[in-house]
């Protein structure tokens, strides 16, 4: 996405001013998660002597270039609609490459190509960020790649269905006290102990934050991150189909400290399951002491309990002190009389 049109230096030492607008920041009010996109596009932009700010529509005044990068499909974030004032307006990222098809999100990779290699290989300017608060995390893929191929998910149309090393920690890590990792399944790469052993040897906290597979962890997996200090994880339990109670009470019993407070798991609604196989997966990962996080696909079509079921278990504070979704049920009634 966002391919560079300035990738070579002809223009003659002409300093450029670059535009950056994060939107789905722009669309929520909020950065929950900084753009890696940004980041890298103005680590390029910097070394050209470029001048780089967050475009402004009332006080950026006339750029050469703006860039836009949007994560998340139009459910979940609006499209930037400010006036820009730029030469050149150049729209990437997933969130402009999903549509709806027969009730069903399409990715389209054509629509959403990879960052230039030069581009791709830039050291994020994490500086970009500071403002939001964001001043001591490094961020970014250590492998890309998923070999589940799951009909709900993007990633292996986004980047492939085969596992690969695109990084080493090193060049996104410059010494943070955190580390939150995006990549979509580093359990089934074939270099997992040469990325674990960096991690490891990093000394920072670590937040697996797109998921390691409870399908591939074994005991020795969990022994390899008991060496790393994790500060979250985070497995997925997507369909009901699958029993994986066994795998998440060993992966609970070797790993350190693991407890609802670290450990999560990402629970799929609104796509291959009922109302009750929903409720069967968040309880029994309630019993392993792991907090379920309720996703729900195509939230717009979801029945309204599937809506309350995800604020019951998404509010820590009140999953954890309600016994059961009908006692929160009861409670939520009884407070709308």
């Amino acid at each position: 996405m966002l391919a560079a049109h300035y990738a070579a230096d002809t223009r003659g030492g002409v300093r450029v001013k670059i535009g950056l607008v994060d939107v789905d920041a722009e669309s929520r009010g909020r950065v929950t998660y900084p753009n890696l996109a940004l980041m890298k596009i103005s680590a390029f932009h910097k070394t050209k002597g470029d001048d780089v700010s967050w475009y402004h529509p009332l006080t950026s005044g006339h750029m050469d270039v703006v860039y836009l990068s949007k994560v998340f499909s139009e459910e979940y974030s609006r499209d930037y609609i400010w006036p820009i004032d730029a030469d050149e307006i150049i729209r990437g990222g997933s969130g402009y490459a999903i549509d709806v098809v027969d009730g069903i999100e399409v990715h389209d990779k054509a629509r959403d190509p990879d960052l230039a290699p030069e581009i791709e290989d830039m050291r994020p300017d994490y500086s970009i960020y500071e403002g939001f608060g964001i001043t001591d995390t490094a961020y970014g893929f250590l492998t890309k790649g998923c070999p589940r191929n799951c009909d709900f998910c993007h990633v292996c149309s986004m980047q492939g269905r085969k596992v690969r090393t695109v990084a080493r920690l090193g060049d996104f890590w410059t010494g943070q006290k955190y580390i939150s990792l995006m990549d979509p399944n580093l359990t089934c790469s074939s270099d997992w102990e040469m990325h674990i052993g960096d991690l490891a040897k990093s000394g920072a906290w670590v937040d697996f934050s797109q998921g390691l597979d409870i399908t591939a962890m074994s005991p020795a997996k969990c022994a390899d991150i008991n060496a790393v200090k994790w500060e979250r994880i985070h497995f997925a339990w997507d369909r009901p189909w699958e029993d994986h109670a066994e795998q998440f009470r060993m992966v609970m019993n070797h790993l350190k400290m693991a407890r609802h407070e670290r450990v999560s798991a990402y629970v799929l609604t609104n796509k291959h399951s009922t109302h009750e196989e929903d409720i069967r997966r968040i309880m029994t990962l309630r019993e392993l002491d792991i907090q379920p996080y309720v996703m729900i696909y195509r939230k717009d079509t979801a029945p309204s309990v599937t809506r309350r079921l995800q604020r019951w278990v998404n509010s820590p504070m009140i999953f954890w002190k309600t016994k059961s979704f009908d006692e929160y049920e009861d409670n939520y009634t009884r407070s709308r009389r």
